[in-house]
């Protein structure tokens, strides 16, 4: 029997997220698992899970558009998202009715969505279960921007279907998802080495991350007042006024969440999927504001409330002073409630393996 699970292949937060509970599935059930996603985010997850890879299916899949930025910005182009929704809503008929066939050649309990409309859409038609996993929805980020009112309403009937809502801390106002079986849970990631973050110490001694996402690309980001090792993800040039060692891990990198653990701090933009890896590794978060993006805006404006997080514009990237950033972290950050978060995976893969 397989659950079929469909990642929106916006960035790579989604899946990286979804790699933690795919792992307690596996490890805690006989179930196999079918995995729809794009293709970038498969290949990293067809390494990841290379031990599982015998109970694996995966398809290769346009299953989202999520936000697009303006060239060299974390700043939304609202005209490009708009033309590219279109598109993909219109795409939507044909994709399901696909998916539909093939799944009816094997035994699917149930479906299981990190927020693609397109798996709704299959659990609908097949009328199986559907597990909605998530912080917020497409509905309201573009309400946010005011995408055309159309586009939204397609969103939201594909919501509709949602039978079982697995809803994470710092979920923000969903009004989209009407069902009643609502599960509240904490945050997730990949599972956290701990002698894999020791051998990091060793290796670059201290050391901060700085990531926007391999969705995000900016110009250039000057970093002042800091020696030691700056670890960055790809879209990312860094130049330093002091004495400083810049390791650009490779794409390829499996285990980030071992990294920003191993750091004095992460600087990234506010995604939900970054945000849990750091503080579930209990890391300072620096997290950049971007005003439209209203998941982002919410995250941070939230966790500044619960003092475990600070936060600086795009444009303070230009020349950050990374002393004048601790001098904030030590004021504003709450440690005791930092350190006291844990990873809640193996809790969402005993809800959804209980649908």
């Amino acid at each position: 029997m397989y659950i079929a699970l469909y990642i929106s292949s916006h960035g790579f937060g989604h899946m990286t997220r979804c790699l933690g509970i795919i792992e307690n599935i596996l490890n805690t059930s006989y179930y196999n698992l079918y995995i729809v996603c794009g293709k970038r985010q498969n290949d990293f997850a067809r390494i990841y899970l290379t031990e599982y890879k015998d109970r694996i299916i995966y398809k290769d899949l346009v299953t989202d558009i999520g936000l697009v930025n303006k060239e060299n910005s974390l700043e939304v182009d609202k005209l490009s998202l708009e033309k590219q929704l279109l598109e993909f809503t219109l795409s939507w008929e044909e994709v399901v009715n696909d998916e539909c066939y093939f799944l009816k050649n094997l035994n699917i309990k149930c479906i299981v969505s990190d927020i693609s409309p397109i798996g709704t859409l299959v659990g609908n038609k097949l009328q199986l279960p559907v597990v909605l996993i998530t912080n917020f929805t497409w509905v309201e980020q573009y309400e946010y921007i005011a995408i055309d009112e159309s586009i939204i309403n397609k969103y939201r009937q594909a919501y509709s279907y949602v039978t079982k809502f697995i809803k994470y801390d710092l979920c923000s106002p969903i009004n989209s998802v009407n069902c009643k079986d609502i599960n509240e849970v904490g945050f997730v990631c990949r599972n956290i080495d701990f002698n894999k973050i020791e051998k990091i110490k060793r290796q670059y001694g201290k050391s901060i991350m700085i990531t926007c996402g391999k969705s995000a690309n900016l110009n250039n980001i000057n970093i002042k007042n800091f020696k030691g090792t700056i670890l960055t993800t790809s879209g990312i040039e860094i130049t330093c006024e002091d004495e400083c060692n810049v390791v650009n891990l490779p794409i390829d990198t499996l285990d980030t969440q071992n990294y920003i653990a191993a750091s004095e701090m992460v600087i990234t933009k506010a995604g939900w999927g970054t945000i849990a890896e750091g503080i579930i590794g209990h890391t300072n978060l620096v997290l950049i504001e971007r005003s439209s993006a209203k998941e982002d805006s919410f995250n941070i404006e939230e966790l500044k409330k619960r003092n475990l997080a600070i936060s600086i514009n795009e444009q303070d990237l230009l020349d950050l002073d990374i002393e004048k950033l601790r001098e904030k972290l030590k004021k504003e950050i709450d440690y005791d409630k930092l350190n006291s978060y844990k990873n809640d995976a193996a809790k969402v893969a005993e809800i959804i393996l209980n649908t």
